[in-house]
Protein backbone atom coordinates (compact mmCIF):
# COMPACT_ATOMS: atom_id res chain seq x y z
CA UNK A 1 0.00 0.00 0.00
CA UNK A 2 0.87 3.54 -0.21
CA UNK A 3 3.19 5.58 2.46
CA UNK A 4 1.37 5.51 5.76
CA UNK A 5 0.34 8.66 6.93
CA UNK A 6 1.93 9.05 10.31
CA UNK A 7 -1.14 9.34 12.49
CA UNK A 8 -3.48 6.46 11.27
CA UNK A 9 -7.06 7.17 10.87
CA UNK A 10 -9.91 4.87 11.18
CA UNK A 11 -11.77 3.08 8.52
CA UNK A 12 -15.09 5.36 6.94
CA UNK A 13 -18.23 4.87 8.55
CA UNK A 14 -19.69 2.74 5.71
CA UNK A 15 -17.44 -0.04 7.11
CA UNK A 16 -19.86 -0.09 10.60
CA UNK A 17 -23.25 0.62 8.38
CA UNK A 18 -22.53 -1.18 5.47
CA UNK A 19 -24.81 -1.21 2.15
CA UNK A 20 -25.65 2.67 1.47
CA UNK A 21 -23.84 2.24 -1.97
CA UNK A 22 -24.60 -1.05 -3.92
CA UNK A 23 -22.24 -2.93 -6.00
CA UNK A 24 -21.27 -2.02 -9.65
CA UNK A 25 -21.64 1.43 -11.02
CA UNK A 26 -23.64 4.39 -9.79
CA UNK A 27 -24.14 7.96 -9.70
CA UNK A 28 -23.15 9.58 -6.14
CA UNK A 29 -24.65 13.50 -5.82
CA UNK A 30 -23.37 16.25 -3.51
CA UNK A 31 -24.39 19.59 -2.35
CA UNK A 32 -22.16 22.34 -3.97
CA UNK A 33 -22.67 26.08 -2.96
CA UNK A 34 -26.43 26.80 -4.34
CA UNK A 35 -26.85 23.78 -6.19
CA UNK A 36 -25.73 19.71 -6.65
CA UNK A 37 -23.31 17.97 -8.49
CA UNK A 38 -22.94 14.58 -9.03
CA UNK A 39 -20.21 12.01 -9.96
CA UNK A 40 -20.11 8.16 -11.20
CA UNK A 41 -18.97 6.04 -8.48
CA UNK A 42 -17.19 2.50 -8.93
CA UNK A 43 -17.59 0.30 -6.49
CA UNK A 44 -16.00 -3.51 -5.83
CA UNK A 45 -18.19 -6.27 -3.97
CA UNK A 46 -15.49 -6.50 -1.31
CA UNK A 47 -16.30 -2.54 -0.43
CA UNK A 48 -19.94 -3.25 0.06
CA UNK A 49 -19.28 -5.13 3.38
CA UNK A 50 -16.78 -4.29 6.41
CA UNK A 51 -13.03 -4.68 4.70
CA UNK A 52 -11.83 -1.29 4.16
CA UNK A 53 -11.29 -0.73 0.33
CA UNK A 54 -8.85 1.90 -0.91
CA UNK A 55 -10.57 4.86 -2.78
CA UNK A 56 -9.10 6.48 -6.07
CA UNK A 57 -10.65 9.64 -7.64
CA UNK A 58 -9.86 9.60 -11.59
CA UNK A 59 -9.54 12.98 -13.30
CA UNK A 60 -10.66 14.01 -16.81
CA UNK A 61 -8.12 16.29 -19.09
CA UNK A 62 -9.76 19.56 -20.50
CA UNK A 63 -12.91 19.12 -22.85
CA UNK A 64 -13.46 15.48 -22.16
CA UNK A 65 -16.16 14.21 -19.32
CA UNK A 66 -15.91 11.76 -16.91
CA UNK A 67 -17.24 9.21 -19.22
CA UNK A 68 -14.76 10.05 -22.75
CA UNK A 69 -11.81 9.63 -20.01
CA UNK A 70 -13.04 6.02 -18.68
CA UNK A 71 -13.43 5.21 -22.25
CA UNK A 72 -9.80 6.72 -23.61
CA UNK A 73 -8.08 5.81 -19.97
CA UNK A 74 -10.11 2.15 -19.13
CA UNK A 75 -8.68 3.74 -15.53
CA UNK A 76 -11.77 2.72 -13.74
CA UNK A 77 -12.02 -0.51 -15.01
CA UNK A 78 -8.52 -1.54 -13.95
CA UNK A 79 -8.93 -0.07 -10.41
CA UNK A 80 -11.90 -1.89 -9.78
CA UNK A 81 -10.36 -5.20 -10.83
CA UNK A 82 -7.34 -4.25 -8.15
CA UNK A 83 -10.39 -3.60 -5.45
CA UNK A 84 -10.68 0.18 -5.56
CA UNK A 85 -13.59 1.88 -5.22
CA UNK A 86 -13.59 4.89 -8.17
CA UNK A 87 -15.08 8.27 -8.53
CA UNK A 88 -14.90 9.77 -11.91
CA UNK A 89 -16.14 13.09 -11.51
CA UNK A 90 -16.73 15.47 -13.95
CA UNK A 91 -15.20 19.39 -14.20
CA UNK A 92 -16.59 22.78 -14.25
CA UNK A 93 -17.82 24.56 -16.98
CA UNK A 94 -16.67 26.10 -19.36
CA UNK A 95 -15.11 22.69 -20.41
CA UNK A 96 -15.64 20.99 -18.59
CA UNK A 97 -12.09 21.79 -16.98
CA UNK A 98 -10.68 21.75 -13.41
CA UNK A 99 -10.32 24.63 -11.31
CA UNK A 100 -6.85 25.01 -9.65
CA UNK A 101 -4.60 27.22 -7.98
CA UNK A 102 -3.11 29.32 -10.93
CA UNK A 103 -5.30 28.39 -13.40
CA UNK A 104 -8.04 30.51 -14.91
CA UNK A 105 -10.44 31.47 -12.68
CA UNK A 106 -13.75 30.69 -12.56
CA UNK A 107 -15.31 31.07 -9.41
CA UNK A 108 -16.13 27.24 -8.69
CA UNK A 109 -14.57 25.21 -5.74
CA UNK A 110 -13.81 22.03 -8.18
CA UNK A 111 -11.74 20.92 -4.75
CA UNK A 112 -14.31 21.59 -2.60
CA UNK A 113 -16.14 18.86 -4.48
CA UNK A 114 -13.90 16.44 -5.02
CA UNK A 115 -13.76 16.70 -1.08
CA UNK A 116 -17.48 15.99 -0.46
CA UNK A 117 -17.79 13.48 -2.91
CA UNK A 118 -14.79 11.53 -1.00
CA UNK A 119 -16.60 12.46 1.98
CA UNK A 120 -19.89 10.27 0.51
CA UNK A 121 -17.43 7.55 -0.56
CA UNK A 122 -17.03 7.11 3.04
CA UNK A 123 -20.24 7.26 4.05
CA UNK A 124 -21.32 4.62 1.64
CA UNK A 125 -19.14 1.71 0.88
CA UNK A 126 -16.22 0.47 3.22
CA UNK A 127 -13.17 3.12 2.63
CA UNK A 128 -9.56 2.57 4.03
CA UNK A 129 -9.41 6.58 4.92
CA UNK A 130 -5.36 5.94 5.34
CA UNK A 131 -5.44 4.67 1.16
CA UNK A 132 -7.89 7.47 -0.55
CA UNK A 133 -5.61 8.75 -4.25
CA UNK A 134 -6.25 10.94 -7.07
CA UNK A 135 -4.66 10.38 -10.96
CA UNK A 136 -5.39 12.43 -13.47
CA UNK A 137 -4.38 13.35 -17.39
CA UNK A 138 -4.06 16.72 -18.63
CA UNK A 139 -5.69 19.15 -17.08
CA UNK A 140 -6.80 16.50 -14.56
CA UNK A 141 -3.03 16.00 -13.65
CA UNK A 142 -3.39 19.51 -12.89
CA UNK A 143 -5.80 18.76 -10.58
CA UNK A 144 -4.46 15.52 -8.93
CA UNK A 145 -1.08 17.82 -8.27
CA UNK A 146 -3.29 20.25 -6.76
CA UNK A 147 -4.85 18.23 -4.79
CA UNK A 148 -1.60 17.58 -3.40
CA UNK A 149 -1.18 20.77 -1.97
CA UNK A 150 -4.50 21.47 -0.95
CA UNK A 151 -5.58 18.09 0.49
CA UNK A 152 -2.03 16.75 1.74
CA UNK A 153 -3.98 15.32 4.68
CA UNK A 154 -6.07 13.36 2.72
CA UNK A 155 -4.28 12.55 -0.47
CA UNK A 156 -2.36 9.20 0.51
CA UNK A 157 -1.03 9.75 -3.04
CA UNK A 158 -1.67 11.27 -6.79
CA UNK A 159 -0.47 10.39 -10.33
CA UNK A 160 -0.24 13.05 -12.30
CA UNK A 161 0.46 12.70 -16.14
CA UNK A 162 0.49 15.68 -18.92
CA UNK A 163 -0.04 18.21 -16.65
CA UNK A 164 1.41 18.42 -13.02
CA UNK A 165 3.11 21.61 -14.22
CA UNK A 166 -0.47 23.57 -14.91
CA UNK A 167 -0.74 24.30 -11.32
CA UNK A 168 0.95 26.25 -8.99
CA UNK A 169 3.76 25.21 -7.50
CA UNK A 170 3.67 24.44 -3.41
CA UNK A 171 6.65 24.44 -1.67
CA UNK A 172 5.05 25.21 1.75
CA UNK A 173 2.52 22.48 1.89
CA UNK A 174 2.72 19.03 3.54
CA UNK A 175 4.26 16.12 1.14
CA UNK A 176 1.98 13.35 -0.44
CA UNK A 177 3.55 10.70 -2.42
CA UNK A 178 3.75 12.13 -5.77
CA UNK A 179 4.35 10.37 -9.49
CA UNK A 180 4.52 12.38 -12.41
CA UNK A 181 4.57 11.00 -15.93
CA UNK A 182 5.25 13.13 -18.88
CA UNK A 183 6.13 12.92 -22.20
CA UNK A 184 9.28 14.82 -23.42
CA UNK A 185 7.82 15.71 -27.13
CA UNK A 186 4.19 16.93 -25.52
CA UNK A 187 2.94 19.68 -27.33
CA UNK A 188 0.10 20.72 -25.70
CA UNK A 189 1.45 20.89 -21.90
CA UNK A 190 5.77 21.51 -22.99
CA UNK A 191 7.85 20.17 -20.11
CA UNK A 192 9.25 23.55 -20.35
CA UNK A 193 6.10 25.36 -19.42
CA UNK A 194 2.65 25.83 -21.95
CA UNK A 195 1.97 28.56 -24.18
CA UNK A 196 -1.81 27.59 -24.12
CA UNK A 197 -3.81 30.08 -23.25
CA UNK A 198 -6.32 27.62 -20.76
CA UNK A 199 -3.27 26.05 -19.37
CA UNK A 200 -1.74 28.54 -17.48
CA UNK A 201 0.50 28.87 -15.89
CA UNK A 202 2.58 29.50 -18.30
CA UNK A 203 6.39 28.56 -18.28
CA UNK A 204 6.72 26.28 -15.39
CA UNK A 205 9.13 23.68 -16.22
CA UNK A 206 8.02 20.16 -15.24
CA UNK A 207 11.35 19.07 -13.78
CA UNK A 208 10.49 22.62 -11.20
CA UNK A 209 7.09 20.63 -10.11
CA UNK A 210 8.91 17.36 -9.32
CA UNK A 211 12.09 19.10 -6.99
CA UNK A 212 9.58 21.04 -5.69
CA UNK A 213 7.21 17.85 -4.35
CA UNK A 214 10.70 16.21 -3.63
CA UNK A 215 11.48 19.27 -1.62
CA UNK A 216 8.38 19.11 0.19
CA UNK A 217 8.91 15.66 0.99
CA UNK A 218 12.69 16.00 2.59
CA UNK A 219 13.92 13.81 -0.06
CA UNK A 220 17.86 13.74 -1.01
CA UNK A 221 17.79 16.90 -3.78
CA UNK A 222 19.34 14.48 -6.87
CA UNK A 223 17.44 11.04 -7.55
CA UNK A 224 18.49 7.94 -8.94
CA UNK A 225 17.77 7.69 -12.78
CA UNK A 226 16.66 4.31 -14.03
CA UNK A 227 16.16 3.88 -17.91
CA UNK A 228 13.46 0.79 -17.45
CA UNK A 229 13.31 0.98 -21.69
CA UNK A 230 14.71 2.74 -24.58
CA UNK A 231 11.93 5.39 -23.62
CA UNK A 232 11.15 5.14 -20.31
CA UNK A 233 13.66 7.05 -17.77
CA UNK A 234 12.28 7.08 -14.36
CA UNK A 235 13.59 9.48 -11.64
CA UNK A 236 13.29 8.47 -8.28
CA UNK A 237 14.43 10.24 -4.84
CA UNK A 238 15.46 8.79 -1.85
CA UNK A 239 15.76 9.93 1.65
CA UNK A 240 12.06 11.28 1.86
CA UNK A 241 11.41 11.83 5.47
CA UNK A 242 8.48 9.43 7.16
CA UNK A 243 8.89 6.97 3.99
CA UNK A 244 7.69 9.31 1.22
CA UNK A 245 7.75 8.90 -2.27
CA UNK A 246 8.42 11.13 -4.96
CA UNK A 247 9.11 9.81 -8.85
CA UNK A 248 9.28 11.22 -12.14
CA UNK A 249 8.80 8.83 -15.64
CA UNK A 250 10.22 10.83 -18.05
CA UNK A 251 8.36 9.25 -21.33
CA UNK A 252 11.20 10.05 -24.24
CA UNK A 253 9.91 11.19 -27.12
CA UNK A 254 6.23 10.54 -26.25
CA UNK A 255 2.90 13.08 -26.73
CA UNK A 256 0.57 14.38 -24.98
CA UNK A 257 -1.06 10.83 -24.06
CA UNK A 258 -1.88 8.51 -21.47
CA UNK A 259 0.90 5.77 -22.32
CA UNK A 260 -0.27 2.34 -23.00
CA UNK A 261 -3.80 3.39 -24.02
CA UNK A 262 -5.63 1.42 -27.33
CA UNK A 263 -7.94 4.25 -27.75
CA UNK A 264 -5.01 6.95 -28.81
CA UNK A 265 -6.52 10.43 -29.60
CA UNK A 266 -5.76 12.23 -32.24
CA UNK A 267 -1.69 12.23 -32.18
CA UNK A 268 -1.23 14.21 -35.52
CA UNK A 269 -2.11 16.91 -32.74
CA UNK A 270 -0.87 15.50 -29.64
CA UNK A 271 1.65 13.54 -30.51
CA UNK A 272 2.77 9.65 -30.09
CA UNK A 273 1.82 7.22 -27.33
CA UNK A 274 4.08 5.59 -25.14
CA UNK A 275 3.27 1.75 -25.43
CA UNK A 276 6.56 0.90 -23.71
CA UNK A 277 4.45 1.00 -20.30
CA UNK A 278 0.73 0.64 -19.33
CA UNK A 279 0.16 4.05 -17.34
CA UNK A 280 -2.86 2.08 -15.23
CA UNK A 281 0.12 -0.19 -14.13
CA UNK A 282 2.23 1.66 -13.41
CA UNK A 283 0.22 4.58 -11.37
CA UNK A 284 -1.70 1.13 -9.59
CA UNK A 285 0.99 -0.53 -8.79
CA UNK A 286 2.68 3.04 -7.10
CA UNK A 287 -0.33 3.21 -5.09
CA UNK A 288 -0.49 -0.31 -4.81
CA UNK A 289 3.55 0.29 -3.05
Amino acid sequence: MARRRLAQVAPSAGCSTPGGLPEGRSTITVAVGSGQRGARIDVPAAATGTEPAPVLVSLHPFSVNGAGWEGYSRLAQDAVARGYVVITPNGSQPGPRWNVPGGVENGVDDIGYVAQLLDAAEDGACIDRNREFAAGFSAGAAMAQALSCTLPWRMSAVAASGGANLTDLCPASPATDVMVLHGTADPIAPVTGSNVPFATPNGLHIDDVVTTDAARAGCAPVPTTEALFADVVVDRYEGCADGARVEHWRLLGAGHTWAGTTAPLLEIITGPTNQSISANERVLDFFDG
